[in-house]
């Protein structure tokens, strides 16, 4: 099979694709807002960077089949640092390198010739000059689709994190005889201690762009008491700066457009006392940051939100549920299955590009003086 590849340089280029991309993703069987078209034409209008000290440019793969059929997109981008001069490192990343708000970037490839689009795009990357070293996303380790492009390159391996993905039954009161013990008495906590005291939940879903935009009000405050509590787990406010809330907009409203974002909010009375984004996709909802009132904590109601959203997904059909990335014991408690992603970086195999490397990475991980002289030339990302 004869797969080629192109480059697109331009959101608009990605909007013309959107169709296209969105049915590959169907076909790869995709569970993650994060590689929707509308998120990365949405995060590069926000966040793409054109100074002196880092600038980005669009570097979109997209492979096609012998039939024009797309059967691969690597959403990259490339930066310069510093963004001019006669010395520069120069970077391909996967679009999306922000601080948590993009909680996983990945290859998108159809599952029926993984290896042949990774061989595809290790040839046309290999064959781009424009380069010094790939920072790898959202690999599986022993995929053929790693496995091809590892042919091309030498993949230093990275970190790594779960994603959380779990299977819902067809009723509720069958989801919940299969949970773990400790669960289901957090559960009967939930709901018992609420009982006792004479209150009740109720569960609201914001979908169309005009609720979403109302209930993303309620969200944001949510998510930033919780973070300024000093009781229980850190909970950092992601969503801190006027240019993230904007994003959180804006990427909402598109997909809110496709009918895929939701934000559900739990209410106590009349109280909004816990709220959580989703994203909807073909099959499964992605739980995305939540937010609640640690005035409420004794009542559990972020677990008691969980269960309330799990019930209305699976009253509207839904088979399973992604409980965002990363590990922890709020995840681990439900039992989900875990997929593992990983990072890699390949490096050009010249010397120039070696020595990029190892300056970069000298001076991203010593701190002092010399650090804060020198890394004025490789500057980090600001999301301010």
């Amino acid at each position: 099979m004869s797969i080629f590849v192109t480059t697109l340089g331009t959101t608009e280029e990605i909007d013309h694709l959107s169709s296209e991309w969105h049915d590959l993703l169907r076909r790869s069987n995709n569970v993650m807002p994060f590689l929707l078209p509308e998120w990365s034409a949405t995060w590069w209008a926000f966040f793409r960077q054109d100074t002196l000290l880092i600038r980005d440019a669009l570097r979109v793969k997209i492979a096609r089949d012998e039939t024009g059929k797309l059967v691969g997109v690597l959403p990259l981008m490339a930066s310069e640092r510093p963004g001019s001069g006669p010395v520069r490192a120069r970077i391909l990343d996967f679009a999306g390198a922000d601080p948590y708000i993009t909680e996983q970037r990945a290859p998108i490839v159809d599952p029926a010739v993984e290896a042949e689009v990774g061989r595809a795009f290790a040839r046309a990357l290999l064959a781009d000059p424009r380069w010094d070293w790939i920072q790898w996303q959202g690999l599986r380790k022993d995929s053929p689709f790693a496995l091809a492009v590892e042919e091309s390159f030498r993949l230093v391996w990275g970190d790594s994190q779960p994603g959380n993905l779990l299977t819902l039954a067809p009723s509720w009161d069958q989801f919940r005889a299969g949970l773990k013990r400790n669960i289901k008495e957090a559960l009967r906590h939930c709901y018992n201690s609420l009982k006792r005291d004479g209150l009740s939940a109720r569960l609201s879903v914001a979908s169309t762009s005009a609720e979403v935009s109302s209930a993303l009000d309620v969200f944001f405050r949510l998510h930033a008491t919780r973070a300024a509590s000093a009781a229980g787990v850190v909970h950092p406010d992601r969503f801190e700066t006027v240019r993230s809330k904007r994003f959180l907009r804006a990427v909402c409203d598109a997909l809110a457009a496709r009918g895929v974002a939701r934000v559900y909010t739990l209410h106590i009375g009349e109280q909004a006392v816990a709220c959580r984004i989703g994203f909807q996709l073909p099959g499964c909802l992605y739980l995305y940051y939540s937010g609640f009132d640690p005035a409420w904590s004794k009542y559990s109601v972020m677990t008691t939100a969980v269960a309330e959203i799990f019930k209305h997904a699976i009253g509207q059909g839904v088979s399973s549920a992604h409980l965002s990335m990363g590990s922890d014991n709020s995840k681990a408690r439900w039992g989900p299955h875990l997929e593992v992603f990983h990072s890699a970086v390949s490096v050009r195999p010249r010397l120039l590009s070696k020595t990029a490397l190892d300056v970069y990475t000298f001076f991203r991980s010593h701190r002092g003086p010399v650090q804060e002289a020198l890394g004025r030339l490789l500057p980090r990302r600001r999301f301010d």
